[in-house]
């Protein structure tokens, strides 16, 4: 099976009969297009051009039936795969996506593997310590022709199998009985066939085929999108929480190949904009003492006047809050440029000074970009900087942070408070 590790927003992925390290075929496009649709995909985050594929804000692992896609975020001036494996992988485990303990993460970053490989080996060590620890098991209710009474004896069905046929030795009963044939490992025993198949790591395969021997006694069950967001933890099983979000995403994704070999197709996908948000996020309450409010929402812009109705949900991403002042602050998954506003949208200036003028205790709004690694900007400083007309004291800033490692983006983050009064 090829697999193509491609940059998000930065590489094309050509369609062509026979090319080269970054190319599909036509028949290989229509499967990925099938693909697409049948996952409900955001259009708007994949780009068809003129026989070329390109894809925006989307990173992750698609798998189909001949070819494997790994997206990666461009986070550094040199592709360096492993690295930007490891950025990702850090900011999931930042944001909550993951819980990966610090020895852990540095097994993986010895691993020379896709993120499937990675998010495999993350599942299985995390699943196979838990069931080492014991196998859960829950009880069901069973009917059986006993030579004992175990239970309560069922009067119609004992009459009917035993009474009128004098096997006075008999009783029909019905109990409960702990049993490992549940919905919980019904989920691992799939997300384990559906990995055999794709994974390559040799250690990855052995802890696999190793569970899957412990789930000997669990049914294959496949699951839809809706059973699997049903399934809950509680307090008994909790401890299987990461295994079984990890379970969830491999599974929620998968289709029908469309090929003859009847193949499993699946995605593991994250939006940027999003993990970017929630990272900056959770950065900003590490590197701060005062109250940091995410998706604030107190606010709206305005009345309706006939009926006194407020209108227009106000919602920045993040709001810090000292007490006499607020930092608004919105992130923005976007490139600069060296242009006209250093490539900041209309549309962004204009939500921005909405919250201005609503957050009466706000006297600074910012957006925070992702550094554009290669453009001629000092990233030292301020890229942007406007007051409002209105009031000189209210200003709209523009900043861009490194990813390249957490240290750097925490202290580029401590500046950016420090300079605005925090």
């Amino acid at each position: 099976m090829r697999h193509i590790v491609l940059i998000e927003c930065y590489d094309r992925l050509q369609i062509v009969e026979d090319g080269g390290d970054k190319t599909i075929s036509p028949s290989q496009a229509d499967e990925l297009a099938g693909f697409i649709e049948e996952q409900n995909l955001k259009r708007e985050n994949i780009s068809w051009g003129n026989k070329c594929i390109t894809f925006l804000n989307y990173v992750g692992y698609i798998k189909c039936s001949t070819f494997s896609i790994e997206i990666l975020p461009k986070v550094t001036l040199h592709n360096d795969f492993s690295h930007l494996r490891k950025v990702l992988i850090g900011m999931l485990n930042e944001c909550g996506y993951i819980n990966v303990t610090t020895s852990n993460m540095a097994q993986l970053q010895l691993m020379d593997g896709s993120l499937l490989e990675i998010f495999g080996r993350i599942y299985t060590s995390t699943l196979f310590s838990e069931l080492n620890k014991g196998i859960t098991t829950k009880y069901r209710q069973v009917e059986n022709n006993l030579m004992m009474l175990k239970g309560a004896l069922v009067i119609p069905q004992h009459i009917k199998e035993n009474l009128s046929r004098n096997k006075k030795y008999m009783a029909y009963c019905e109990y409960e009985e702990r049993s490992i044939d549940h919905q919980l490992n019904q989920v691992f025993k799939a997300a384990n066939k559906l990995l055999l198949k794709s994974i390559k790591n040799i250690e990855t395969q052995k802890s696999l085929k190793q569970m899957d021997h412990a789930l000997d006694g669990v049914k294959f069950k496949s699951f839809s999108k809706k059973q699997l967001a049903m399934i809950k933890l509680d307090r008994t099983n909790k401890r299987f929480e990461l295994p079984l979000l990890l379970a969830k995403q491999f599974l929620m994704n998968v289709t029908a190949s469309f090929s003859a070999k009847n193949e499993k197709s699946f995605s593991l996908l994250f939006e940027m904009n999003d993990l970017f948000e929630k990272y900056i996020a959770a950065l900003m309450r590490k590197v701060t003492e005062h109250t940091v409010y995410e998706q604030h929402n107190k606010y709206r812009l305005l009345v309706k006047e006939n009926n006194n109705r407020d209108i227009f949900q106000l919602k920045p991403d993040m709001v810090v809050d000292n007490g006499p002042i607020q930092l608004i602050i919105d992130t923005k998954w976007k490139s600069l440029t060296t242009g006209n506003r250093s490539g900041v949208k209309r549309e962004d200036l204009f939500q921005m000074y909405a919250y201005l003028t609503r957050y009466d205790r706000a006297k600074t709004a910012i957006l925070i970009y992702p550094q554009q690694l290669g453009l001629d900007i000092d990233y030292n400083i301020q890229i942007e900087s406007w007051y409002l007309h209105a009031d000189e004291s209210k200003k709209l800033k523009v900043y861009a942070v490194s990813l390249e490692s957490k240290s750097q983006t925490i202290e580029e983050l401590q500046n950016i408070l420090r300079i605005n009064g925090f």
